[in-house]
């Protein structure tokens, strides 16, 4: 028993216990790709993408940001993308990479997700360079 205890411990410390930054990057990918396939604009706008990322793409700021985003989101017409896998995870603090392998109408498409953290979830920052 206290042999198994010593061994939680060191997970924890480690890293590799409790919260998992890795688990939560790659879900916060699934459920972008989701919300995109089901074309749930709320938790699209609202909850996995940064509001910097908001503002710079759509060009507005505050609410007037996520409003816009939920209206041009709404109005997207035939985009189907699929998950096929998540290849790589690289954390790095407050902020993360997830290469993933996607497939958008038909084509395989890898492509390397910039997440930050932002009131304690992971969130969409935008495409890595």
């Amino acid at each position: 028993m206290r042999r198994l205890a010593v061994i939680c411990l060191l997970l924890a410390v480690s890293g590799c216990g409790g919260g998992n930054d890795k688990e939560d990057a790659e879900q916060t990918v699934r459920d972008f790709v989701e919300a995109t396939r089901e074309r749930n604009a709320d938790k699209f706008c609202d909850e996995l993408v940064t509001q910097e990322f908001l503002e710079q793409t759509i060009g507005a700021t505050g609410d007037k940001a996520k409003e816009s985003c939920k209206r041009e989101f709404r109005s997207l017409r035939g985009l189907r993308v699929t998950l096929i896998r998540i290849e790589k995870t690289e954390v790095d603090g407050d902020k993360a990479t997830v290469t993933a392998l996607l497939d958008r109408q038909g084509q395989r498409i890898r492509e390397k997700l910039r997440l930050k953290k932002e009131g304690g979830d992971w969130k969409l920052a935008g495409a890595a360079q």
